[in-house]
């Protein structure tokens, strides 16, 4: 569970938390749905044909891993799950905008939690830290293809 770290770190029993609310409002899957923005995004900014058919197989996979869990969490918890499933969505925003799920008042105490913080701050670090990134790659001399490279 996201929200308990001792399942987390495996000290507690994991339990499924059939939650529909939090970003399950949003999105029943938003990792697999942010690492599929993620890899699109990646995917057209580097451009080259490897990354896009790297990027296109993570999509793939991403589609994949929604659909497959989908199935395992509708075979073990059936009818629980189906409730679940029919009041969420996997395409952003979907079951709040054809009235599946509905916004309370107060939805932004949802995500007043330690988690969701952290996340932020974390992909915050990541967006304000790729010119260190792109510097340090900037300085790799031995690559697979350059002279003296595994490939080279």
């Amino acid at each position: 569970s996201t929200f308990n770290l001792k399942e987390v770190a495996a000290v507690d029993r994991p339990r499924l938390h059939m939650w529909g609310t939090g970003v399950a409002r949003i999105t029943r899957h938003p990792q697999a749905f942010g690492q599929t923005l993620w890899s699109l995004a990646h995917g057209a900014l580097i451009g080259t044909s490897v990354t896009a058919v790297t990027m296109a197989l993570l999509v793939a996979h991403h589609a994949f891993s929604i659909w497959h869990g989908d199935k395992r969490l509708e075979a073990r918890y059936g009818d629980d799950f189906l409730a679940l499933k029919n009041s969420t969505s996997v395409v952003p925003f979907a079951a709040i905008i054809d009235g599946r799920q509905q916004l309370p008042p107060d939805y932004w105490r949802e995500w007043l939690r330690g988690p969701y913080a952290l996340i932020a701050v974390a992909t915050l670090g990541a967006y304000f830290a790729h010119p260190f990134f792109v510097a340090g790659a900037a300085l790799v001399q031995n690559t697979g293809l350059q002279p003296g490279g595994i490939l080279g």
